[in-house]
């Protein structure tokens, strides 16, 4: 609410005082206006209440928090049903049990003992017809369940054509011919922030994509291998502008859910690069080295020293698992009890409802960049160590491409060969170059991220306006937004998330006795730099005619 300066100036202070007044009652009764009308609305919890709620994608890191955040936040939340794979002799029961064996749901456990009961697994594979799951089963779904979250896909980029579109288009079309049968509240497809990496700004909306996804799926179906080795191969010409398969293939799956919006209570939930949670239920959990998460592994391990990139400010649009996670299941809330989640325009004309809603989650401008990544590394290399350091923690960005490729040489590839030989020599298995492979992999598919990007937030920020004010502990994520404004909550949120991917992901040991060893692994580097000094100068002096 704006208030215009007026051209007259009060005679008195008394006046003044009263015009105060009036404008603090006027805001304060805008206030109680907007709380009566969300307290007219369900809770989250209410809305949920006695539902039934299908989860593709359980196992996954973002499905497996959502699990918990409804678990938790939602007590009286009817069955969870799951569809699961065996996987490695494993059955999906089995594998469900280690899953839920992680410190995710301690808290869980703690304040909702037995609430773990509710979930079901039903065996079954997204990338099959039907979703893998028997009539029975699908019978059942559609009679018990009101609420899906589609979350399931593949996030590798370098999936095989098939194997990428049967996961992330196939699986999609296929829950929505399961949902179809429902009595459905909400659908909720989880997609990613990148499909549309050509747009500036990338909207809340979905984009028309230049091949249609149904010849897409049927090219993946009616090909032989050796056609299917050739469309791997086309890769790049077929996906267009897209960077990878996965991008490619959510795009296709975006259009797909957008073409039922007038037929099924639909909406999209578009995360960034999801990193470690923020808060809840625990700070820095991750189960995963995708994205952000390897680097950090890589430089508290030792083995990343240097890299290049020219946009050495730019921010990654790193979100926080528990801000996806209660972006996703507000979104479903919303969807349910038919809110519509468009922001109003700027200029208070009604919302132009055209297609699926589409919510974005992600940071923007409070993403981690490359100099945070510097500055954090700096900062806690003598706070945080871990067990099997190679060497002591340091990292540098250059933008300076020859000079990036001389200390690459030095740090990396030199290093990885000489710990190499060090292994064969004393019979133990050589990993250093091989580690150092993947490294390099990993490296280059965060280029394709490490730029400016510009996603709009509008949806993103209203649907927080919308919440009933019982949700507001259990689902506002303002506080991350404001808790990343100054260095020492910089470095807090750092911290947390370099021990969340060392404990959790790399099931490292990062208790402070490992300290002790940073000053003999940094005299072991001296030792190291010395001898190469040495072999050089060595070799430098050979060459010199005599």
């Amino acid at each position: 609410m704006f208030f215009q300066r007026s051209t007259t100036t009060p005679t008195t202070g008394g006046e003044m005082a009263a015009s105060l007044h009036r404008v603090r009652d006027a805001i304060r009764e805008e206030r109680r206006k907007r709380i009566a009308e969300r307290l007219k609305k369900p809770s989250v919890a209410d809305f949920y209440k006695g539902r039934n709620v299908f989860i593709t994608g359980g196992s996954g890191f973002v499905g497996r928090m959502v699990i918990e955040q409804l678990l938790r936040t939602c007590p009286d939340i009817g069955t969870i049903y799951l569809v699961m794979r065996a996987k490695k002799g494993t059955a999906p029961q089995d594998r469900l049990q280690g899953l839920l064996d992680v410190p995710l749901y301690d808290r869980l456990r703690a304040e909702r003992p037995g609430a773990l009961s509710k979930l079901v697994v039903l065996p079954g594979d997204i990338t099959e017809l039907g979703l893998g799951l028997s009539r029975e089963h699908q019978d059942l779904l559609r009679k018990e369940v009101s609420v899906v979250f589609h979350i399931a896909a593949s996030v590798r980029f370098d999936d095989p054509f098939q194997k990428a579109v049967f996961t992330n288009v196939r699986s999609t079309r296929e829950v929505v011919a399961l949902a179809r049968g429902m009595r459905l509240a909400s659908l909720v497809h989880v997609s990613t922030a990148y499909t549309n990496v050509n747009q500036d700004p990338e909207r809340e909306q979905v984009y028309p994509t230049h091949l249609d996804w149904r010849s897409v799926i049927r090219m993946a179906e009616e090909m032989d291998a050796g056609s299917l080795w050739a469309m791997d191969c086309l890769g790049p010409k077929l996906r267009d502008f897209q960077p990878n398969s996965y991008t490619f293939t959510k795009a296709l799956a975006e259009v797909l859910i957008n073409e039922v919006a007038d037929e099924l209570p639909v909406v999209i939930v578009r995360p960034s690069i999801v990193m470690p949670t923020f808060k809840d239920p625990i700070p820095g959990w991750i189960d995963n080295l995708y994205g952000l998460g390897a680097f950090w592994a890589a430089a508290w391990k030792g083995l990343i020293r240097v890299s290049y990139s020219p946009y050495k400010d730019v921010a990654f649009d790193s979100v926080p698992g528990d801000v996806v996670t209660k972006i996703t299941i507000l979104a479903s809330w919303a969807r349910g009890l038919s809110y519509s989640v468009r922001a109003p325009p700027a200029d208070g004309s009604a919302p132009k409802a055209k297609g699926v809603e589409v919510v974005h989650a992600t940071v923007g401008k409070v993403g981690c960049s490359y100099t945070d990544m510097e500055w954090v590394t700096q900062e806690l290399s003598t706070k945080i160590a871990c067990t099997g350091m190679i060497r002591d923690t340091k990292y540098t960005l250059r933008n300076n491409y020859f000079v990036y490729l001389v200390e690459h040489w030095y740090h990396h590839i030199l290093y990885g060969t000489v710990l190499d030989l060090a292994a064969t020599l004393t019979g133990k298995k050589r990993r250093a170059m091989k580690a150092y492979r993947s490294l390099a992999v990993g490296l280059e598919t965060l280029k394709q991220f490490s730029k400016e990007f510009n996603f709009t937030s509008e949806n993103q920020e209203y649907i927080q306006t919308l919440m009933h004010p019982k949700d507001e502990d259990a689902y506002c994520t303002l506080a991350y937004f404001s808790g990343r404004d100054n260095i020492e909550n910089l470095c807090d949120w750092a911290s947390n998330t370099i021990k969340g991917v060392l404990m959790y992901a790399m099931k490292e040991d990062i208790s402070p006795k490992n300290l002790k060893d940073i000053p003999k692994i940094k005299m072991a580097m001296k030792l190291y730099h010395g001898t190469m000094a040495a072999i050089a100068g060595i070799a430098a002096y050979s060459l010199v005619p005599s």
